[in-house]
This record gives structure tokens, C-alpha cells and sequence, in this order.
């Protein structure tokens, strides 16, 4: 499955990071299928259901404890929202775009391993047009169509979220993502390419038969010279032609007819 859910929205340049804040976790959260506690956080005075370890920071982290990944993907979320500021925000651009892509792991068969092939299922494309003054809050229409898109496509689609020594389904969020057709377009063939040999190297008096080989000519004798190595004719010194088979065997008979004639005779 691959399929693109493209959010378009006007809104203020100031209220950018809040409204990537809470779109980016509102598609994690309905695309986390794990066991969670949800809880609705208020976002530019619309609520907002995530994730209980999405809407507070980790407190209390010790060294060599395991991170849990909600934990991790609300880093990511505003690390990737910080880059958005800086890439567009800050420096004055009329918008921006910023994707959550969806990855599925695939085997890959080639002509001697399997590996692995990272291919799109889905993708949330978030547009944004910066204006002065926004004429309405755009985060609830926003928010309603992610949950019904997700509603729409959640048959087949297991947990993005997990452990990933499990789980085979990972996910990125891109800044300035390329168009939807050329990221789908990234995704492994599922016929292994061939691999070629070098390409031999010509060498003098080669006729080219193909683009990719060369045969040398195969030396064809003349007529005359097969004629002359057959065992019926051979051509004499002088030009003559000799006797063949036939005449040496009759010229045989007539040499020894003499000596085995009767002594009556």
C-alpha cells in the first residue's frame, strides 16, 4: 500500500512550530498501534490526543536504561521542527514543507544474497503558507483530516512504532521532502538487476559481431585447396591430375594377375 495524505494550511509564521508540534504527534499517535495511555493536551486551543511520554519530556533518565521510543520519536519531533524554524521560518520564506514517511522493510532477492530494501507505505505531507494574518485556527480541519485518513487506511497497517529488532516497519521525518512521485518512485524492484562482466577488449584483425563481444574470423581455404587435401584427387607438382583410389587399386590387380595365373598357360 502507498498512499499520500497532503495537509495544506495557512497560518501564521509565529504559530508554524506549534502547529507542526501538534500535527507531527497527532500522526504518530494514530498510526501507534501499541499498548499506550492517550492524553489530550490543549494546542492553540484545540485538543489534541498523544501519547502520555509525548506530552511531557523524560524526566529522570539514567545512563544505560533504555529509552523508550515514544521518548525517542518526541526528540525527533522537535529536532525536526527546530530545523523547520531555521530552514524556513527564520529566514523568511513564503512556507515550508516537512513529511512523516512510513517504511517497510522488504527482503530483497539478488543473484547471490537477500537483503533488505526500505520501501514506502505512506506518507503525511504537510504544506504550509505563511500569511500575516490567519483568518481562522486551521489545526482542528488539520486534525480531523489525519485521524480520517488513517481511519480510511488502517486495514493491513501493523504498529510504526515498537521495538526495532521486531518490528519491520520504520518511519523519517524530512525537511523540504522531494515530490511524493519521486520518493514512491525510490522504492527496491523486486527483480534483481544482472550483473555484467567487463566488456572483453578488441584486439587487431577481430570482426565485431555484437556490441558487447568480439569473434575473431573464421579462415575459410579455398575451393581449389580443399580439393587438393581430398583423399579421391591430388594435385602433382607438374599440374597433372593423378589417379585416385580407384585407378591405384586397378593398376593393383593388373601387377599381380601375371603371378597368379595357372602354370598350364
Amino acid at each position: 500500500m502507498d498512499a499520500v495524505n497532503h495537509i495544506k494550511l495557512r497560518v501564521e509564521r509565529t504559530t508554524a512550530p506549534t502547529v507542526l508540534r501538534a500535527l507531527l504527534n497527532a500522526i504518530f499517535f494514530q498510526r501507534n498501534l501499541d499498548a499506550i495511555d492517550p492524553v489530550t493536551v490543549d494546542i492553540l486551543d484545540t485538543p489534541v490526543a498523544v501519547a502520555s511520554s509525548l506530552s511531557a519530556p523524560a524526566a529522570g533518565s539514567k545512563a544505560g536504561t533504555p529509552v523508550p521510543a515514544e521518548v525517542e520519536i518526541r526528540r525527533e519531533i522537535l529536532a525536526k521542527i527546530d530545523e523547520f524554524t531555521k530552514t524556513f521560518v527564520d529566514t523568511r520564506a513564503d512556507g515550508g514543507e516537512i513529511a512523516v514517511v512510513f517504511f517497510q522493510r522488504k527482503n530483497r532477492k539478488g543473484w547471490f544474497a537477500v537483503t533488505e530494501a526500505l520501501v514506502p507505505w505512506e506518507e503525511h505531507l504537510i504544506t504550509l503558507t505563511f500569511v500575516t494574518r490567519a483568518t481562522q485556527n486551521p489545526l482542528p480541519s488539520a486534525l480531523r483530516q489525519v485521524l480520517t485518513f488513517c481511519a480510511k487506511h488502517k486495514v493491513g497497517v501493523p504498529s510504526a512504532l515498537g521495538s526495532p529488532d521486531q518490528s519491520t516497519l520504520s518511519h523519517e521525518i524530512i525537511v523540504a521532502p522531494p515530490p511524493p512521485a519521486e520518493l514512491f518512485n525510490r522504492s527496491a524492484s523486486p527483480h534483481p538487476e544482472r550483473l555484467h562482466s567487463p566488456r572483453p577488449a578488441e584486439t587487431s584483425g577481430t570482426t565485431s559481431t555484437t556490441g558487447d563481444t568480439a569473434v575473431a574470423p573464421v579462415p575459410v581455404r579455398p575451393a581449389l585447396e580443399r580439393r587438393s587435401n581430398s583423399p579421391m584427387t591430388a594435385i602433382s607438382d607438374a599440374g597433372t591430375s593423378a589417379m585416385g583410389y580407384l585407378g591405384q587399386a586397378k593398376d593393383g590387380l593388373l601387377a599381380v594377375a601375371p603371378a597368379t595365373s595357372s602354370p598350364d598357360s
